[in-house]
């Protein structure tokens, strides 16, 4: 090391910069480039598998839409598409009107259930057993006869199989063909013998929209069980697997292989092109900076310290602290700008005061939109008191009542048992019979049990409202409303009475169909709104098998019934009937 004896010390300084950075450098780059190289593949096959799933789950939401079609109409569900499947099944023309009949029931079925898969573009068509299409397309119209290449390639399914849909391609070319059919046996359930056949196809340009990932380098292919291609898209060479990354997914519901191929050349091209020209340009700055440096170290450590000393005060506390700028070089530049980084940081502190100020603020409004409802009910409770006090017992009792009504409103969100619903029900029977001038009798008969079933609130309050707003408007002598309550199995059974002007058979019928959703609503504008809102939001909360009827009374009225299922700890079981759909 005598030979550095020959160099002045700023040449010494230099060579021991060198050697202390640039190598270090150099290592680190090599390093760089290889951990990049490696964690860059890994991303993009992490991306590819995430891109996989993502298709495959489009897939799979397609598949359950198709699933759903099949099994609704294979389960029969409607009674009315099994009667026209029935009458369908050997009819080959539009011979009477009862079979345009039939055939616009399968057909108004089919557009509601298609409405749910109109981004797939599905092909629906149901085919009876004389090979006759009853739901097609313009393809294939009303009552035309399947393609003999369609009949052949269904031909090779097992017609026994009536549960599980089965698939097959169609048109095109092994590679790609022009649909991919789902078929589905559909069988009476009362002899097993065949109705008709369900052929949904999802077409080829659907699943291309799907595998384009706008990377035409890459490949990706949809392969059904038996490794027959369903869809392909990107370059159609590659065939070399140790030189692509290959991410797969499995579709577990069809049993489908999504496959994504990526060559490796293209990515290490990529990064070599980009490493290349950053190692490039990193090269450039730091010869610059080993020059400058050197140049100017003593010219800057003033500054520096000078910088140093102001953070020093800045972080002390001292917020009114500058650096004094001098000149226009870059340390003049570096100190104005660290002026105007402390007034920036000055005023985003000031901008943190003052959101936390309006953060009080607004918690002490919503504490006071907390307080109003309770301090609503403290007053009324208040004039509650003064007129019991002053003997006004009916107005006290109305206040009562209404007090009640505002405590289940405002937490309208709770269930309530049947027996507290009854008791919130009276105080509303109350309060209207006061504001309608009318002395209703309110009865409930609710067995012990049954009181403890829970219900969500104001459940049954439009059905009471109902009968006091229509059934009692001719306002009859003694009004009176029943409610009662038994369990029939699994089934809470609650009937509401009115003694009230009833409702002649025609409209009662109607009424009836709208309650059960077979009828168009706008047939009934603001009429029964209460109602049909009533029977929804028991088929929302506990599925089909919970309903609304209405029926006359035995003398006189109306009577409402609700079947609500219930678990076998008294419950109501919402969201969670098992034989609902």
């Amino acid at each position: 090391m005598k030979w550095l004896s020959r160099f002045s010390f700023h040449r010494r300084l230099q060579f021991t910069f060198l050697i202390l950075i640039l190598l270090p450098f150099v290592v680190v780059t090599f390093w760089s480039y290889t951990s990049v190289r490696e964690n860059v593949s890994e991303k993009i096959a992490r991306s590819n598998e995430e891109t996989l799933k993502v298709i495959g789950s489009q897939i799979e939401k397609t598949v359950d839409n198709i699933s759903f079609v099949s099994v609704y109409f294979s389960e029969a569900y409607d009674p009315a598409v099994l009667e026209s499947l029935r009458y369908l099944q050997d009819t080959a023309s539009f011979g009477n009107y009862r079979v345009y009949t039939h055939y616009n029931k399968l057909r108004t079925t089919a557009n509601i259930l298609s409405v749910q898969s109109l981004d797939a573009d599905l092909q629906i068509m149901l085919v009876n057993r004389e090979n006759r299409v009853l739901i097609g397309s313009q393809e294939y119209p009303v009552f035309s006869v399947l393609p003999e290449a369609l009949l052949q390639e269904s031909g090779r399914l097992d017609e026994r199989e009536k549960v599980s849909l089965q698939w097959f391609p169609y048109g095109g070319t092994p590679a790609a063909p022009d649909y991919y059919y789902a078929v589905r046996f559909i069988a009476d359930p009362l002899n097993q013998d065949k109705l008709a056949t369900l052929y949904v196809g999802i077409p080829s340009h659907y699943f291309r929209s799907l595998l384009d990932t706008g990377n035409a380098g890459s490949r990706l292919s949809l392969l059904d069980q038996q490794g027959r291609n369903i869809a392909v898209t990107g370059e159609a060479g590659l065939t070399d697997e140790g030189a692509m990354l290959v991410s797969e997914t499995r579709i577990p519901k069809v049993g489908w292989l999504l496959t994504g191929k990526t060559p490796r050349s293209s990515i290490d091209s990529h990064i070599n092109r980009e490493f290349l020209v950053s190692i490039s340009l990193i090269g450039l700055f730091f010869l610059a900076f080993l020059l400058l440096s050197m140049l100017w170290a003593g010219y800057i450590n003033k500054p520096i310290s000078l910088l140093r000393a102001s953070v020093k005060q800045y972080v002390g506390g001292n917020r009114a602290v500058r650096i004094p700028v001098q000149g226009k070089d870059e340390v003049a530049v570096l100190s104005g700008a660290f002026n105007q980084m402390l007034d920036d940081m000055n005023g985003l502190l000031q901008q943190v005061e003052s959101e936390q100020e309006e953060t009080r603020r607004l918690e002490l409004q919503a504490l006071a939109a907390q307080i109003r409802p309770h301090f609503l009910l403290n007053t009324l409770n208040s004039i509650k008191v003064d007129l019991l006090l002053s003997g006004d017992e009916p107005h006290g009792a109305m206040i009562d009542a209404l007090m009640k009504l505002l405590r289940v409103y405002i937490h309208v969100d709770k269930p309530l048992k049947l027996a507290e619903e009854c008791r919130v029900l009276g105080s509303y029977v109350q309060v209207m019979q006061i504001r309608n001038r009318l002395d209703i009798a309110f009865e409930c008969a609710v067995g012990e049990a049954e009181g403890e079933v829970m219900l969500p609130r104001l459940l049954l309050q439009p059905i009471v409202e109902n009968a006091i707003s229509h059934g009692f408007s001719a306002r009859p002598e003694h009004p009176a409303i029943r409610l009662e309550a038994v369990m029939e199995q699994d089934l809470l059974k609650i009937s509401i009475s009115d003694n009230g002007r009833g409702m002649p058979e025609d409209k009662l019928q109607r009424l009836n169909r709208r309650l059960q959703g077979h009828e168009d609503p706008a047939l009934w504008p603001d009429k029964g709104v209460g109602l049909v809102n009533t029977a929804r939001r028991l088929q929302v909360l506990y599925g089909y098998r919970a309903r609304l009827s209405a029926e006359a009374g035995p003398e006189e009225g109306m009577t409402f019934t609700l079947y609500i299922p219930v678990h076998q700890e008294k419950e109501a079981a919402a969201l969670d009937d098992p034989d609902a759909d």
